[in-house]
């Protein structure tokens, strides 16, 4: 079974976007031979996609760099805040689509075989960036250009890496809910894997303590029929394609409270066409939660709002995949970097509005069925990529961001790990409230909170001074 998304899509930001501005890319993008193997053990080539804009760059500017995520489709420098900075500040832009997604697949329609999806390393798409950066600084004459990185989400964690693994390239990052804790694998002590469902219940019940309280007794009734093997009358009230068996118990019911915090992820009055809502999809969860003939029927109104889409094409909806495979998330590339760098997980704890898991999560049999691969534990994989939290403390010019409505923050960095501080070169730690999952790094939107518009501000004040260096 795939591994549940977890994270919201930077699709869902280009699409929000897009149905807000329509257009395409501009200038177009680009195509550059690129090395399937950066270790030297192989010399092919694949067309890498890539847009870039110098039409703001003057000699000194910098070179600002979006990193691409887990989405099918590339976000376009246009349509994100950094677009704005390169023109106050003189700077060149280039944004670079992640290997083996959209259009940048190393082995064409074959990429997806267990043997080249190999070369889907975090090694390799660090210097992927790298190839990339040097390049194009070489081909607008931007040798002594100081180079920001800035992604969300998994290209979050993505651009905080290559700060702290490459900084002769990297001068400073924005890192918007990169995730940071909550790696495998998990024992009884280690509560972070609880934080982002606790932080989604607790946004509930501070929101609308009644329409919490009846998500709470859908959620004992979604378990109990799981439990006693009455899966088969979820579909009564569920459109459900498969219906769970008793050994899929945990993995249902956490998908299933993850649409819960995927929707929270996309709290914001942009993305709602995206929808079909004129209110956010939280408003509309809750209006929709009270209005519900039962608590099962709430929880599938709930479900719906995500699955909307899944549920017009097919007549059904997939709780495998929480209905994100029709926004534009690619699954097998994704579902191969859960099992290799990105072998996060969550549980959920009992006393929240959702059922209580009763095994830890664990990715390990799924990795070694799906791909022949064994996950990297959290301690190997910050042995070799230094994102600890002492890594974090100590690496200079990165700003990271969070959001008030995003239950993400809870496995990205903790707010007590950054000290104040009057060094402007410290780490910086921010938080934004009423902001939806990275809504930070897309260009201001209407409807978009003061506060919201303040961060974008700030951040781009703190930008230039370390520019300023």
């Amino acid at each position: 079974m795939l591994l549940a998304l977890t994270l919201l899509s930077t699709s869902f930001l280009l699409a929000g976007v897009e149905a807000q501005t329509a257009g395409t890319c501009s200038p177009a993008a680009q195509f550059f031979d690129q090395r399937v193997d950066h270790s030297g053990h192989s010399t092919r080539t694949f067309k890498h996609k890539y847009q870039a804009n110098a039409q703001f760059f003057r000699a000194g500017g910098p070179l600002l760099v979006i990193q691409g995520g887990e989405a099918g489709t590339m976000l376009c420098t246009e349509q994100m805040e950094i677009f704005n900075w390169a023109q106050e500040m003189n700077g060149a832009l280039l944004s670079v689509e992640h290997r083996y997604f959209g259009e940048s697949l190393p082995f064409g329609n074959d990429s997806y075989t267990n043997e080249n999806l190999r070369h889907l390393t975090l090694d390799n798409i660090m210097s992927d960036t790298i190839s990339l950066v040097d390049w194009y600084k070489k081909t607008i004459n931007a040798t002594d250009s100081k180079v920001i990185v800035v992604g969300g989400s998994y290209s979050g964690f993505l651009s905080m890496v290559l700060r702290i693994n490459h900084p002769e390239t990297f001068y400073g990052a924005i890192s918007a809910a990169g995730p940071a804790r909550a790696f495998l694998p998990f024992t009884d002590s280690n509560t972070e894997r609880f934080n982002r469902y606790t932080l989604a219940s607790n946004t509930w019940v501070e929101q609308s303590p009644e329409a919490a309280s009846i998500v709470q007794q859908g959620f004992k009734q979604l378990a109990s029929l799981v439990d006693s093997g009455k899966s088969d009358k979820i579909k009564d009230v569920f459109p459900l394609c498969n219906t769970p068996s008793k050994s899929e118990r945990d993995d249902f019911l956490r998908n299933i409270a993850g649409i819960y915090g995927i929707l929270l992820e996309s709290n914001a009055a942009y993305l709602n066409p995206l929808f079909n809502t004129t209110g956010t999809p939280l408003e509309t969860a809750i209006n929709r939660t009270i209005a519900a003939s039962s608590p099962l029927a709430a929880l599938n109104e709930t479900t719906a709002i995500l699955c909307a889409s899944q549920l017009a094409t097919q007549g059904c909806w997939k709780w495998e995949t929480q209905c994100t495979d029709g926004i534009g998330v690619q699954f097998t590339p994704w579902d191969y970097i859960r099992c290799n760098h990105q072998n996060f997980g969550m549980d959920v704890t009992p006393g929240t509005i959702f059922a209580p898991t009763l095994r830890p999560f664990d990715s390990t049999p799924h990795c070694r069925d799906t791909f022949n691969v064994t996950p990297p534990t959290r301690d190997e994989l910050i042995a070799k990529y230094h994102f600890s939290e002492k890594d974090i403390r100590k690496t200079t010019r990165v700003i990271y961001s969070e959001a008030g409505w995003d239950p993400v923050r809870g496995f990205s960095v903790a707010p007590e790990w950054f000290p104040i501080t009057p060094d402007t070169n410290a780490p910086r730690y921010m938080f934004i409230d009423g902001a939806s999952h990275t809504q930070d790094t897309i260009r201001t939107m209407p409807g978009d909170s003061p506060a919201l518009v303040n961060a974008r501000l700030v951040q781009r004040n703190v930008v230039r001074t370390w520019l300023a260096q």
